[in-house]
């Protein structure tokens, strides 16, 4: 979700809700509330609003007065929102996201010339897929404005099922997913294991993964899809995986690995590099193979905005990458 812009256009007159009843809620008062509860501060929500923190306040009063509860507790410089005021909030949220929706839908209109696309990635597709699909699709359209955000797959589906991304890439996908998100097959990612050439030497050029285990593994945290399919890939073959070392990104799995920490779990995209300058080698694994889907995830009561459905057509075209 983008932070609000004290600059864009707001509605500031009442609406009517029609078919639920005849109360009326100012859009004015609702945003300086949902400027207050984002930035957490009375002060801080003037300044962004060029409006005197009495003016924010009087405001905030009015609002509640007219939904006839509290949404906020001031205590000693500290701002608590209510249960109440969650629920406010949360709508809120949809109704200025809606409202930035429609000032860039308007844009892109005219010939994709500008716009913005959010979008994020689980640490594997985020790292070695996105940025270069990103890349190529900003050559057609260098008017398009673009943020990839970087994180584990559990964070990037809380993250799109807040709004505050508008397409993902992830690496793994579970029954438990937000029901409100689509997840479409893009392109099949393999999990392989990797060591320094020291210790590959040392394992033969071809070895079994009893003996690989045995010399300990460097995997992702908890929450990642790496470590989730690496783990069951294991499982399927009767073994308990031997960690040694828990890291929290791919760069970091590499550079343990070349180190001679133990044996790297990680997506074959994100080694290629190494595996061409020689730092770090495959390892030939009776029985290893272990494969796991990378999704495209939208939501499907949503939308596709003229930016987003022109990357998603452009993900298309280059779905054999």
């Amino acid at each position: 979700m983008k932070a609000p812009m004290a600059n864009q256009n707001r509605d500031t007159q009442n609406i009517l809700l029609p078919n639920i009843s005849h109360e009326r809620i100012n859009l004015h008062h609702l945003f300086i509330f949902y400027a207050v509860a984002h930035t957490g501060s009375f002060s801080k929500a003037a300044a962004m609003l060029n409006l005197t923190q009495p003016a924010v306040s009087i405001q905030i009063n009015e609002l509640e007065n007219s939904l006839g509860t509290v949404l906020l507790h001031r205590k000693q410089r500290k701002l608590q929102i209510t249960d109440i005021g969650q629920v406010v909030l949360k709508y809120a949220k949809q109704i200025f996201t809606l409202s930035d929706e429609l000032i860039s839908t308007l844009d892109e209109i005219k010939g994709l010339k500008s716009g913005n696309l959010i979008l994020g990635g689980s640490t594997t597709p985020g790292e070695y897929v996105l940025p270069v699909l990103v890349g190529e699709f900003r050559n057609m359209h260098p008017g398009i404005t673009t943020e990839i955000t970087v994180g584990n797959t559990v964070d990037i589906i809380e993250q799109i099922s807040e709004y505050k991304i508008d397409l993902a890439m992830v690496g793994d996908w579970t029954n438990d997913s937000n029901a409100d998100l689509e997840f479409v097959t893009y392109v099949t990612d393999e999990i392989i294991l990797v060591a320094s050439p020291q210790v590959a030497s040392l394992l033969g050029p071809k070895t079994t993964l009893t003996n690989v285990n045995s010399e300990g593994l460097i995997i992702r945290e908890q929450g990642s899809a790496t470590r989730s399919i690496a783990e069951e890939c294991f499982a399927k073959l009767g073994i308990e995986p031997k960690i040694n070392m828990t890291v929290g990104s791919n760069q970091a799995v590499k550079q343990a690995t070349m180190a001679g920490g133990g044996i790297g779990v990680i997506s074959k995209l994100g080694v290629s590099a190494e595996v061409k300058a020689g730092l770090i080698n495959v390892l030939n694994i009776e029985d290893w193979s272990c494969h796991r889907p990378l999704f495209l995830v939208s939501h499907k009561n949503r939308p596709l905005s003229p930016a987003q459905k022109s990357f998603v057509d452009f993900l298309e075209t280059r779905r054999h990458m």
